[in-house]
């Protein structure tokens, strides 16, 4: 499951069902149903089998759920406390509503069917724009779905309940399961601040002082009479002026490792939504303009300097890029969850990215997620600099990442751009390594310079593929005398130049006699007249050769 807008409040901005289909502007034969349940103020993205907990407020997206996944989706839905769920249905009839309207008859959560045409993400965006609209109109200001978001990526990394408070104590978001939570959290997001008695003890204990002096995070310890669990608390902060604070309170589990880096990173990202939140402006809009900034500036449509401007730091600045890759199935579901799990993805970059490096960006290309870490200027205390650095920082991230999609993430730190204005070339260079990188999906992370050589053939080989005129005449003979016959003396001889003559380690990969390999060799080379001798002889096979098994003298086939 991911939070993707908040849960229910009375205070917080709310949109009707109804009004949420009429927002889609979808047509008549796309709108199958649209009835029932409380106003939604928030979006929950779920698949079958998710726990959703607390769903209060929310309309749940039940994406990839078909049939029976369907119906078992929305009665979790409607235990959860939704507002409303969202279903698509193959066949875009009334009829085919009865089953899910019977998983929500007497619950109070509401139902909108859509047909298969209608998008997850215009669903989603309908949604956020509403609620966006009625913060704008209403008292409530500043409770913004981003922070909603950031605090579900601090929950899911730290194992906490988790929730953003204001300069004043306010919450502003919270994420995590309800039934974990102690007496403290229960009243603080009833009454949407933190109890008048419990600020007293924390300003007696020092902790308001010290989150509001630097970037230390603060441990409090707990306190069984009075129902109050451990936490660990970080100040946000705009250079010298506080801000707010992020809270993380232990549930069942202890807190994971991470978690102090987690809230270094997570406040850093805080602070300029809070900034928006103290003069009035539009958390979401001000991070939709930043992402917007990021993916230009990534793929080279946007002015570097100004958004070093937006950044406050020098045009000139280096900057390190760390491609990523889910390594997703195309074919384990839909494009909209696999969609939401890479959001979701690059929300956990940004914070990992940010508790390592100020001002870093975090944007999606290609169906890759790219960091973009502006170089420290003087490094600070205790930090590490350089190639190895990012190498073991990109490791600890894909490990997190594994453990969180279950897929074969890997990363590549594809190099350092000098100025910003050189982050597309180098972003390039990330993509392409990538795609060598998926032939060894056992490897987590490598380095752009590691794959030199793998890349210098790879370029090689597509400009060959490009120059069909460039063949050796004795070896295409040879790759179709063994498609006509069935034989594989082309392969066998790839594999022992591959392997420098290593006739007992070919033999062992090919599953076959060392004498059959020689005899495959010594065929090979008569029925072609290579002299094995000469180094030119040599390159030129192995070229053509591999050439002919990657791709099949096909060029849209070297990527796959």
């Amino acid at each position: 499951m991911h939070l993707a807008d908040p849960g229910g409040s009375a205070a917080v901005p709310a949109v009707s069902l109804r009004r949420v289909a009429d927002e889609l502007g979808v047509t008549a034969q796309d709108l199958v149903l649209a009835e029932g349940g409380a106003d939604v103020t928030g979006v929950v993205i779920a698949e079958p089998g998710d726990d959703l907990g607390d769903a209060a407020g929310a309309l749940v997206l039940a994406v990839g759920a078909r049939g029976a996944d369907a119906v078992a989706v929305v009665a979790a839905a409607a235990k959860a406390g939704a507002s409303a769920v969202a279903v698509r249905l193959d066949a875009g009839t009334a009829s085919a509503t009865a089953p899910l309207r019977a998983a929500t008859d007497g619950t109070g959560t509401g139902l909108l069917a859509l047909s298969a045409a209608v998008r997850w993400d215009q669903v989603q965006a309908a949604v956020r724009g509403l609620l966006a609209g009625a913060r704008a109109a209403g008292p409530y200001r500043g409770g913004g779905g981003d922070l909603y978001s950031l605090a579900q990526t601090v929950a899911t990394l730290t194992h906490g309940l988790v929730s953003i408070e204001d300069g004043a104590h306010q919450v502003m978001a919270y994420a995590g399961p309800a039934d974990e939570a102690d007496e403290l959290r229960r009243r603080s997001i009833l009454g949407r601040a933190c109890p008048e008695e419990y600020l007293t003890l924390l300003r007696q204990w020092g902790v308001h002082r010290r989150i509001r002096a630097g970037d230390e995070v603060v441990e409090v310890a707990a306190r069984p009479d009075r129902g109050v669990r451990r936490r660990l608390v970080i100040g946000i902060r705009a250079g010298s002026r506080p801000l707010g604070s992020i809270w993380v309170q232990e549930g069942a589990a202890p807190l994971a490792d991470n978690t102090e880096r987690a809230l270094r990173g997570a406040a850093r990202l805080a602070a300029s939504q809070l900034v928006d939140h103290y003069y009035e402006g539009d958390a979401a809009a001000r991070r939709l303009s930043r992402s917007d900034l990021a993916h230009g500036l990534l793929t080279g449509r946007f002015d570097a300097a100004a958004l070093a401007l937006h950044l406050g730091i020098p045009p000139s600045t280096a900057a390190a890029v760390v491609a990523v890759d889910l390594r997703e199935d195309p074919a384990a579901g839909e494009t909209a969850w696999q969609e939401a799990r890479r959001a979701e993805a690059a929300e956990i970059i940004a914070v990992h990215a940010a508790a390592y490096r100020r001002h870093t960006l975090v944007a999606q290309a290609c169906g890759q997620i790219y960091a973009m870490l502006p170089e420290p200027g003087p490094q600070p205390a205790g930090e590490e600099a350089g190639e190895a650095a990012l190498v073991r920082w990109s490791a600890d991230l894909v490990a997190r990442l594994r453990r969180h999609t279950g897929t074969p993430v890997q990363a590549v730190l594809a190099g350092t751009a000098a100025r910003l204005d050189d982050i597309p070339a180098v972003k390039l260079r990330g993509h392409h390594a990538l795609q060598i990188m998926a032939r060894t999906p056992d490897r987590a992370v490598h380095t752009h310079r590691g794959l030199t050589a793998s890349l210098m053939v790879r370029d090689l080989l597509g400009l060959l593929a490009g120059h069909e005129e460039i063949r050796h005449p004795a070896l295409t003979e040879l790759t179709e005398r063994d498609a006509a016959h069935g034989t594989r003396l082309a392969d066998s001889l790839l594999h022992y130049l591959d392997a420098f003559g290593d006739v007992p380690k070919v033999a062992k990969a090919l599953n076959v006699h060392p004498n059959t390999l020689r005899y495959r060799v010594r065929k090979a080379v008569a029925l072609t007249g290579l002299d094995l001798d000469d180094p030119e002889h040599r390159l030129a096979a192995m070229l053509q050769l591999r050439l002919h098994r990657d791709g099949r003298d096909d060029p849209r086939a070297l990527d796959r």
